[in-house]
């Protein structure tokens, strides 16, 4: 086992961001059928669509690097409501059960927290049940037969309690100047 070291994601390190993604939805790791792992690469979230996103700050990814090799990653939303929304988290088959996801996960946590997040926000699917629970996660609810015919499962993690003037700082800070 390797030292693990996350980042947050700069546009230098996009490619090495995709290239992952790219690999872990390939290689099964979503529960995936091949159509459905092509369609989501060629239409639904292709390359310069995600690049753009991540450009204009819509979205956000984090890179765990261990021995400094890409090891796993972590795509989010922008937090919205004082919600963080982890849409996308890997780790290449290579780098499995070292702690990655761990890493990764405690790294959002801290840098959500420094943006006022009040929560953690996610959808997972049965293979994954357990992990997140043993993290502090709550399920809140089922979704069967959802994206692609998977059966998803909301989880949750509460950071602190909801503050208004804490999530809407900038924009409380715009009105006020």
């Amino acid at each position: 086992m390797g030292n693990i070291k996350v980042v947050k994601g700069t546009p230098e390190q996009f490619e090495d961001f995709y290239k992952l993604w790219k690999k872990t939805l390939e290689d099964g790791l979503f529960l995936y059928s091949k159509n459905s792992v092509m369609f989501t690469i060629e239409e639904e979230l292709p390359k310069e669509f995600l690049k753009a996103e991540i450009e204009k700050g819509n979205k956000h990814f984090f890179l765990a690097y261990i021995n400094n090799k890409p090891a796993g990653y972590l795509l989010t939303n922008k937090t919205k409501g004082g919600i963080a929304f982890g849409h996308w988290l890997g780790v290449d088959s290579k780098f499995q059960k070292q702690g990655t996801v761990s890493a990764l996960l405690s790294f959002w946590e801290k840098d959500a927290l420094k943006k006022g997040t009040h929560k953690l926000q996610l959808w997972t699917t049965k293979n994954n049940l357990a992990f997140y629970k043993n993290r502090g996660f709550i399920k809140g609810g089922d979704f069967p037969d959802s994206w692609f015919g998977i059966d998803h499962f909301l989880f949750y993690k509460t950071l602190r309690k909801s503050d208004e003037k804490v999530f809407l700082k900038d924009f409380l800070k715009k009105k006020r100047d």
